[in-house]
């Protein structure tokens, strides 16, 4: 993890990474259930699912971005729920844009999905936007509930692990 190392002194969302440090990072935050090669980041990367977002470049390619890596873990947490990966492009491309303020006050908010659909809500401040996601004109599918600050968390402790080991 030698870019994690250099970027040691910079905060979290303000760090870059090469594909091999992505992988790295979702192979711990997926408990190895998910084959994550460099093949796979690199489609998601080309189909414009989770492209590289970064600013600086590695061998000819840009770095992901911490919203990459928070993206691509959530994604692959979908995906082992069983649902299609691409249902999300629209999804992903807002919450990519809500990321900052996800970041600033993570533990209040919650990803909501039926499948199809991507809801991103406060949980107190959004109260009545929850309750017609889960009882709405949609009722009777499957929504899923997830505390994307759980996950925030998560990736920030696997990152401060790998910058601690490469230090």
């Amino acid at each position: 993890m030698s870019q994690i190392k250099e970027a040691a002194k910079l905060s979290n969302i303000d760090r870059e990474y090469t594909a091999k440090d992505v992988q790295a990072v979702l192979k711990i935050l997926t408990g190895e259930h998910e084959k994550i090669g460099l093949a796979l980041l690199n489609y998601y990367a080309r189909t414009d699912l989770v492209p590289s977002s970064g600013k600086t470049m590695n061998r000819g390619r840009r770095k992901y971005s911490y919203a990459d890596i928070v993206l691509l873990c959530w994604l692959f947490r979908m995906k082992r729920e069983g649902l299609p990966v691409n249902r999300f492009r629209r999804g992903i491309a807002y919450l990519r844009k809500r990321l900052p303020r996800l970041y600033s006050n993570p533990t209040d908010m919650i990803l909501l999905t039926d499948g199809k659909n991507l809801f991103i809500k406060h949980r107190v401040e959004d109260r009545e936007g929850i309750a017609e996601v889960l009882t709405g004109p949609k009722t009777g599918q499957y929504v899923w509930a997830y505390s994307i600050g759980s996950l925030i968390e998560e990736v920030d402790r696997v990152i401060e692990e790998q910058i601690s080991k490469a230090a």
